[in-house]
C-alpha cells in the first residue's frame, strides 16, 4: 500500500497567491514523505505489518501509483512505486519475503535526464511483445509521461521521446493509466485519465488547463499515436481513476473513469470486437483463488506472441477486472495459451478458438509437465459468444 506525505491540519500550509480564489495545493516538497506499508496475510483472517522486515518501509518516498510484475522472470512478483517528485522505487522480490530497492540501478528511478518526475498512475506490462514487462508512468503537465522499455536484462531505457509518448503528453497531467489492446490488433495501447492537480492552474499558467481530455494512444508496433475515439475524447474532464474490463461481455475492453466534481464516465468499446479476441479467466486452487500473479503467454495462429500478468491493481485508486482480453486480429485461433501459476504449475492449451472464454482451473502440482490439448472439460471452458 502506498502512502503520500505527512500532512495534518496543524502543518497545513498556505500555498499560492494570497488573493481570493488563488490558494493552490502545495508542492510535495513542502512535506516529508511517509513509508509504504506491506501487510502479510497470516492465513487466519488477520494481517501483520511486515513493511520493515520486508524492506519496503522507505520514508523518502511519496507514493501515488503502484504496479506489479515479475520483471526479471525469476518467478517472484516485483513492485514498482511511482513517487511524486522524488525518486521512484523498483522493489526486486528476493524470493525470501524481502525486497531490494533497485530503481536507480535498473534505470526507472529517474527520467532520461536524471531528474525526478511527478509519478502518479502506473502500469507494468509488456507493450512491445518481447516477453519483458515495461513501465508507463503518468505525471504533470510540462514533464511528459514516462515510458521505460525493458532491455531484456533486468534494466530499462527511457524511450519517452522516441516512442511518441513525450510529444503526445507534454501538455497533460495524467492519473490512472493502463496498457490495453482497445482494438484487438495484438498490440497494447495506452489509456490515461487526465486533469491538472490544481484548479487554479489557468490563472497562473495560461497555456495549461485544469480540465483535460481523456488520452488514448494507439500502439503502432511500439510507436504511439494519439487517437480520438468519439466525442467523449474531445470533452474536458477532471479525470482521476480509471478501471478496465469487458463490462458487456462482447470481447473488447471498456473503461470507467472517475472525475473530480463531475459524474463518472462509462466508455463502452463498440469497435474492438470487430477483430477476433480470446478471453481468459483464471481460477486458482493451490495458488490464490483468482489466479492473481499468473503469467500468461498467448501465441496466435499467425505467430504473434503476447504476454500478460493477471492483476486487478492498475493505474491510480482503481481496481479492474482480472479477466484477460487478448486481441487476435484476423486469426481464428490461438496456437498456444501457456499459464504459469504462482504455485509453479505450468498449464498449456493448444488450438484455442477465437471469440470464446477460456476458463483455466489450476491443475494440481503433479500436472506441471502435462500438456493439455485444447479439448477441455465443461468446467474448463465456458460457452463462446
Amino acid at each position: 500500500m502506498t502512502r503520500y506525505v505527512k500532512w495534518s491540519f496543524q502543518n497545513n500550509r498556505y500555498c499560492g497567491e494570497k488573493k481570493p480564489g488563488l490558494r493552490a495545493y502545495c508542492h510535495p516538497d513542502n512535506y516529508d514523505g511517509i513509508a509504504n506499508i506491506l501487510y502479510h496475510n497470516n492465513g487466519d483472517g488477520t494481517f501483520t505489518d511486515a513493511s520493515s522486515k520486508a524492506g519496503v518501509a522507505n520514508s523518502s518516498g511519496k507514493g501515488l501509483g503502484l504496479s506489479f510484475a515479475d520483471y526479471d522472470d525469476d518467478g517472484f512478483m516485483d513492485v514498482y512505486v511511482a513517487n511524486d517528485s522524488v525518486q521512484s522505487f523498483l522493489y526486486h522480490n528476493n524470493g525470501n519475503g524481502t525486497f531490494s530497492e533497485v530503481g536507480l540501478l535498473a534505470g526507472v528511478g529517474f527520467n532520461e535526464d536524471g531528474k525526478t518526475f511527478a509519478g502518479m498512475g502506473v502500469d507494468f506490462t509488456d507493450y512491445d511483445n518481447d516477453g519483458h514487462p515495461d513501465l508507463f508512468v503518468t505525471d504533470l503537465s510540462n514533464e511528459r509521461y514516462r515510458l521505460f522499455r525493458h532491455n531484456g536484462d533486468g534494466s530499462f531505457r527511457d524511450v519517452t521521446n522516441t516512442s511518441g509518448v513525450g510529444g503526445a503528453t507534454l501538455a497533460f497531467s495524467g492519473w490512472s493509466a493502463r496498457f490495453f489492446d482497445y482494438d484487438n490488433d495484438g498490440w497494447k495501447d495506452i489509456f490515461a485519465a487526465q486533469g491538472h492537480v490544481m484548479d487554479t492552474i489557468e490563472q497562473t499558467s495560461p497555456n495549461l488547463r485544469y480540465l483535460q481530455p481523456l488520452l488514448l494512444l494507439r500502439n503502432e508496433s511500439t510507436r504511439f499515436v494519439r487517437v480520438t475515439a468519439g466525442d467523449v475524447f474531445q470533452a474536458d474532464w477532471a479525470g482521476r481513476g480509471a478501471a478496465f474490463g469487458d463490462l458487456d461481455n462482447d470481447g473488447d475492453i471498456d473503461v470507467v473513469v472517475s472525475n473530480v466534481g463531475q459524474k463518472a464516465v462509462v466508455l463502452r468499446n463498440d469497435g474492438g470486437n470487430r477483430r477476433n479476441w480470446l478471453a481468459i479467466q483464471t481460477n486458482g486452487s493451490t495458488s490464490n483463488r483468482d489466479g492473481i500473479g499468473c503469467r500468461v503467454k498467448v501465441v496466435s495462429a499467425s505467430g504473434l506472441s503476447q504476454y500478460f500478468t493477471v492483476n486487478t491493481a492498475v493505474g491510480y485508486l482503481s481496481a479492474s477486472d482480472k479477466r484477460l482480453i487478448v486481441g487476435l486480429d484476423r486469426d481464428s485461433m490461438a496456437k498456444l495459451v501457456e499459464i504459469r501459476w504462482p504455485s509453479g504449475v505450468v498449464q498449456k492449451f493448444e488450438n484455442v478458438k477465437a471469440r470464446e472464454v477460456l476458463v483455466a482451473n489450476e491443475p494440481r502440482p503433479r500436472s506441471v509437465s502435462e500438456k493439455q490439448e485444447h479439448a477441455p472439460s465443461s468446467n474448463e471452458r465456458s460457452r463462446g459468444r
